[in-house]
């Protein structure tokens, strides 16, 4: 009785084992496009935002540590990171983007505690005032540089659901008179804003 339901049912067995494959060569295929996806924006936004972070460097001596953690600092740089990823790959989020902004902080910062994402997440959960500024400046610098057509040309609305090869244009980014101005204003501004202020707490040594 057992083996001639098992027959009368092989036909949906065998249908049952074919969807799972499909199944199964369906999330393969996702995870391989989500890799291919995080490493194009990763490439993209260390290749656009590294060159005026080292001439900041070389501008003020430096970016130390501490700098970096600062609330404004992280929400700056990890919305310039999003903002980068999104416009070379379109949509991508969830657990690539994650990526994307660790592996893109660690580069374009050099600093490897791989605690960024949580700093991000409870920096975002407090509505750090500091934190949601950076934001908002990121935005504004990367609207400008939309604006004016340096990233790409004729997006109109709807741009971030759309890939653009952001990786042509990183050549010439840090080299214009506004993309240098507006860059000095929001980024090494509040470099030195922040090191003034380490510097004027009691106790703290002058370099």
């Amino acid at each position: 009785m057992i083996q001639q339901v098992l027959e009368q049912n092989k036909g949906g067995i065998g249908i049952l084992t074919l969807f799972g494959d499909i199944a199964e060569c369906s999330e393969m295929w996702r995870w391989v496009l989500d890799l291919s996806k995080v490493r194009r924006a990763h490439r993209a936004a260390t290749a656009v935002i590294s060159p005026m972070v080292e001439k900041s460097r070389h501008r003020l001596g430096g970016i130390s540590d501490l700098t970096w953690s600062d609330p404004y600092m992280v929400g700056f740089m990890v919305m310039l990171i999003t903002i980068a990823a999104r416009i070379e790959t379109g949509k991508i989020d969830g657990e690539a983007l994650c990526r994307v902004q660790a592996r893109s902080w660690e580069d374009i910062t050099t600093i490897r505690s791989g605690l960024i994402g949580e700093e991000v997440l409870l920096l975002s959960t407090s509505c750090n005032r500091e934190f949601e500024t950076g934001c908002r400046n990121a935005l504004a610098f990367s609207s400008m540089l939309v604006g004016n057509s340096i990233l790409f040309a004729g997006a109109g609305t709807g741009w971030q659901d759309r890939p653009r090869d952001l990786q042509e244009a990183d050549s010439t980014i840090a080299e214009r008179d506004d993309v240098s101005a507006a860059w000095e204003r929001f980024f090494d501004a509040h470099v030195s804003v922040h090191v003034r202020d380490i510097m004027a707490e009691p106790g703290v040594v002058p370099l």
